[in-house]
C-alpha cells in the first residue's frame, strides 16, 4: 500500500511541477550518458522477459515473482528518469515564488531575473560576496601599507654647532596598521578563502550533477546490487542541485538585505581607524563577511545531510 501511495505521489510530482522556465534535463542526461543508460534497459528488459518465460514455461514461481519485481523496479527507474528533469524545473519555481513572496517585498534584487533557477541565483549571490570580499582584502592591504609607510615619516631640526632634534611625525599611523593586519588576517582573508572554496563548490554541482552524477545513479539503480547505492546518489543529486542552492540563495540574500541600512548600529560600528562603522570598507561591511563564510556554510551542510537522508528513505520505500 505504501509502496502504491508513493508512486501515485511520484507521478503527480511529474505532470503537476511546471518545467517550462529551464531547458529539459533529461535532454541533458541523454547528451552525456544517454548511449549507455538506454543500453542498461534493454538489457534488464530482455532479462526479464526471459526470466518470465523461463517461469511460464517450468511452472516455477521464482522467475515468475524476480521478473515481475524487476519489472515494477525498472518501470519506477524510468519514471524517476522520465521526471527527474520536471522535478529540476520546478527549482525555477521555487525561486521565483520564493522571489515574488519574499525578496521582492525586502527589496533584494541583485541577483534574481525572472525565469532563473536556484543554481544560476545563488552562483550569482556568491561571485558577488566573493568580489565584495577580494575588494576589502586590497583596500585593507593598501591602507596597511600606506600607514606603515607613514609611520616613518620624521622631521629633523638641526641647529648649529649644537644638536639635531628628530621627532616621528606620525608615529600613532603605527598603530592603526597593525588594526589593518588584524583585521585582514584574522578575518578578511579566512573568509576570502571560504567565499572562494564555496563558489568552487556551487559551480562544480550546477554543471556536474545532471551531467554526470544523476546518470551513474539510475545506471546503479537499475542492477540489483547496487540499487541502494543508486538510490542514495539519486537523493544526492536532488539534495545537490535543489536543496543546496536553496539554502545558499537564502543565506546569501540575508547579505543582500543587511547592506540596506545599519544606521542604527553606527554606535557600535564607528572607529577611528575605519571611520564610519556604514562605509563600503567600515566594520559593518566587514562582519557581513562572517556568517557568509563560517557559520551558514556549517549550517546548510547539516541541513542537507538530513534531507537527503530523508530522500533516500523514501526511495528505498519504493525500491
Amino acid at each position: 500500500m505504501m509502496r502504491k501511495l508513493l508512486f501515485l505521489l511520484l507521478l503527480f510530482a511529474a505532470i503537476s511541477f511546471p518545467a517550462s522556465c529551464i531547458q529539459n534535463a533529461t535532454n541533458v542526461i541523454f547528451s552525456e550518458q544517454g548511449t549507455n543508460i538506454v543500453l542498461v534497459i534493454v538489457i534488464v528488459g530482455m532479462v526479464i522477459a526471459l526470466a518470465y518465460m523461463i517461469g511460464s514455461l517450468t511452472s516455477n514461481p521464482r522467475f515468475t515473482v524476480f521478473a515481475k519485481d524487476e519489472l515494477y523496479h525498472l518501470g519506477i527507474s524510468i519514471l524517476l528518469l522520465a521526471s527527474f528533469s520536471v522535478i529540476i524545473g520546478s527549482s525555477c519555481s521555487i525561486m521565483g515564488f520564493f522571489y515574488s513572496s519574499t525578496f521582492e517585498k525586502l527589496n533584494v534584487t541583485s541577483c534574481y531575473n525572472p525565469g532563473e533557477d536556484l543554481n544560476t541565483v545563488s552562483n550569482c549571490y556568491i561571485k558577488m560576496v566573493k568580489s565584495d570580499a577580494e575588494f576589502t582584502a586590497q583596500r585593507f592591504l593598501k591602507e596597511y601599507i600606506n600607514n606603515q609607510m607613514y609611520s616613518t615619516l620624521s622631521i629633523t631640526i638641526q641647529v648649529p654647532f649644537i644638536n639635531a632634534q628628530t621627532v616621528s611625525a606620525e608615529a600613532y599611523r603605527k598603530v592603526y596598521s597593525q588594526q589593518y593586519d588584524l583585521v585582514l588576517n584574522s578575518f578578511i582573508i579566512p573568509a576570502l578563502l571560504s567565499l572562494n572554496i564555496q563558489k568552487i563548490i556551487l559551480e562544480f554541482v550546477s554543471k556536474n550533477v545532471i551531467s554526470w552524477i544523476l546518470p551513474i545513479a539510475f545506471l546503479f539503480r537499475v542492477f540489483i546490487p547496487t540499487r541502494q547505492m543508486g538510490n542514495f546518489l539519486i537523493a544526492l543529486s536532488i539534495g545537490l542541485y535543489i536543496f543546496l542552492p536553496f539554502l545558499y540563495t537564502f543565506n546569501l540574500a540575508m547579505y543582500d538585505i543587511s547592506s540596506q541600512d545599519c544606521s542604527k548600529f553606527k554606535l557600535a560600528t564607528d572607529d577611528v581607524v575605519f571611520g564610519d562603522g556604514c562605509s563600503t570598507y567600515g566594520f559593518w561591511n566587514v562582519g557581513r563577511f562572517l556568517p557568509q563564510a563560517f557559520f551558514l556554510p556549517n549550517l546548510s551542510i547539516a541541513l542537507f545531510i538530513t534531507f537527503m537522508s530523508a530522500v533516500n528513505k523514501a526511495l528505498r520505500v519504493i525500491g
